[in-house]
C-alpha cells in the first residue's frame, strides 16, 4: 500500500509549480512595480516648495506662493538645504544646519510680503548654504 499524505500532487504535478505559472509570475511583480512608480512619479508636485502653499498662514508665504520668481528660489533653497543638510558629518553640524535655517525663517517671515526683501532674503540664505555644502 502506498504512503500518500493529504496531497498526492508532486510539486511538478502542481498548477502553481508550472512554468507558464512562474513565468506569469514572474512578469507580473516588476510591472507592477514599474506601473506604482510611474503613478508616483506623476502625482508628484512640479514644484517642490519648502512648505505646502494650502497651508501658508504668513504674508511671506502668501507672497511667495504668488509670485513664480520666489517659488523658484524657494525650490532652490530647499535644495541647498537639503544637501548641507545631508554632507554635514555630526549631529551638531547638522544641529547648527538646522538652527540656521529656523533663524533665517524668521527673517524671512519678517518681511512681510514685500517681494523685494524675500528675494533678498532667500538669495543671502542660498549663497551662505552653498557654502556649507561645498
Amino acid at each position: 500500500m502506498a504512503n500518500l499524505t493529504m496531497n498526492d500532487k508532486s510539486p511538478a504535478e502542481d498548477a502553481a509549480f508550472s512554468p507558464v505559472a512562474l513565468f506569469g509570475q514572474a512578469i507580473l511583480l516588476p510591472a507592477a512595480i514599474c506601473v506604482a512608480g510611474v503613478a508616483l512619479f506623476w502625482s508628484l508636485p512640479a514644484q517642490a516648495q519648502s512648505f505646502s502653499c494650502a497651508d501658508a498662514d504668513k504674508p511671506a508665504e502668501f507672497a511667495v506662493c504668488n509670485n513664480e520668481n520666489l517659488l523658484a528660489l524657494d525650490e532652490k533653497l530647499g535644495n541647498v538645504f537639503t544637501t548641507a543638510y545631508v554632507k554635514a558629518a555630526t549631529t551638531p553640524q547638522r544641529q547648527s544646519v538646522t538652527r540656521e535655517q529656523s533663524e533665517w525663517l524668521k527673517a524671512r517671515n519678517a518681511c512681510g510680503a514685500d517681494f523685494t526683501c524675500l528675494d533678498l532674503r532667500y538669495r543671502e540664505q542660498i549663497s551662505r548654504l552653498s557654502q556649507r555644502g561645498a
